[in-house]
């Protein structure tokens, strides 16, 4: 397949908002160029009509491809995608697979398979649903919370160090109408495979949405986007006086528990949805007009701006998929992301 450049190299942005850009980089801060690296690109790998590219995103080595979701569609479902990492051919996987993963959204590669939090439908259960990519088999790890029913999960992330696997719980799948009224809040949980146990871990949130750990395990990044309410199938309905957020909380216990919950920064243009570090623990997320990269202070570096919704994003070999709706995007840049060794990314590939 052939890919299309997009950007202009770099345009510096002070203080409005860069909407009048086109697709590219957006300095706010001259440490951006360190992330960006010598020869940033942003490349146009797929155009389709009906927002094809919207959450997962995971690399799996063994195959060498890159697994993403779709958007809610019309009829009433999501599909799951598979870009080859190589020739950049974008693949549907089969219905009979899908049908077993009722609304996928968030994903993360666990122990080289795909493990997707399926937020489930009127009759299905919200679960954390394990895919062997070369097989094609599904597993159910997790599908409630001491008898209670998940509302709708959201993103997923795995704590190396001990094996658990973190994933948040928004009641985004009540509000667009394919899954009954909430009987949780909206929290963070964490879930030791290895026993079953299941732990409720952070709560207090309006919607807490994307999650990620900082390259040394030891604070962990939650967004939450309860400024967004969707509305039905239709879209969104967005209430800038409510959270449009990133927290960060100390890791602790262990790495079982959290605590000192700060406000890391604030997503000024849509909502902070999906979330990932780079090796030197700047924070990524995608928002309203691109991804969003803050230093670990706070301070927001720049843009990857694609003047569209990006819900979500992941660091590969071949460098960022971004997945921008009706557009998916390769970025090639600088940083690496902070799973790269753990996940076993190889350079070049």
């Amino acid at each position: 397949m052939q890919l299309q450049e997009q950007s202009d190299v770099f345009s510096m942005q002070r203080t409005l908002v860069a909407r009048s850009f086109k697709p590219g980089f957006v300095l706010y801060s001259p440490d951006f160029k360190k992330c960006c690296g010598d020869n940033p690109r942003l490349i146009l790998a797929e155009t389709r009509n009906n927002r094809f590219a919207h959450e997962a995103g995971v690399y799996i080595p063994s195959t060498n491809s890159n697994y993403f979701t779709s958007n809610y569609q019309d009829g009433g479902s999501v599909e799951v995608f598979a870009t080859n990492c190589k020739d950049f051919t974008t693949t549907a996987l089969d219905q009979a697979v899908v049908k077993q993963l009722p609304n996928a959204n968030g994903a993360c590669n666990y122990r080289d398979k795909v493990l997707f939090c399926v937020q489930g439908s009127l009759s299905q259960p919200s679960a954390l649903i394990l895919l062997d990519p070369k097989s094609l088999a599904c597993e159910t790890l997790l599908d409630n919370f001491y008898g209670k029913p998940f509302n709708s999960l959201n993103d997923v992330v795995v704590h190396h160090p001990t094996g658990d696997i973190w994933f948040t719980d928004p009641t985004y799948g009540h509000q667009q109408g394919f899954r009954p009224h909430p009987q949780l809040p909206s929290q963070v949980y964490r879930f030791r495979p290895s026993t079953g146990q299941v732990w409720a871990v952070a709560d207090a949130f309006a919607e807490c949405n994307g999650l990620c750990f900082s390259p040394d395990y030891r604070k962990l990044y939650v967004t939450d986007t309860g400024a967004t309410r969707a509305v039905g199938l239709d879209g969104n309905e967005i209430d800038s006086t409510k959270p449009s957020s990133i927290y960060e909380f100390e890791v602790s216990g262990g790495g079982t528990r959290v605590r000192n919950r700060t406000l890391l920064a604030h997503c000024a243009f849509g909502v902070p949805d999906g979330i990932k570090c780079d090796t030197q623990g700047n924070v990524y997320s995608g928002c309203g007009d691109g991804i969003h990269v803050w230093d670990p202070e706070g301070t927001l570096l720049g843009k990857i701006y694609t003047k569209t919704l990006v819900a979500n994003f992941n660091f590969s070999p071949a460098g960022v998929w971004v997945f921008a709706e009706e557009k998916l995007y390769l970025c090639t840049i600088g940083a690496r992301g902070a799973l790269a060794e753990v996940e076993g990314h190889k350079p070049g590939v």
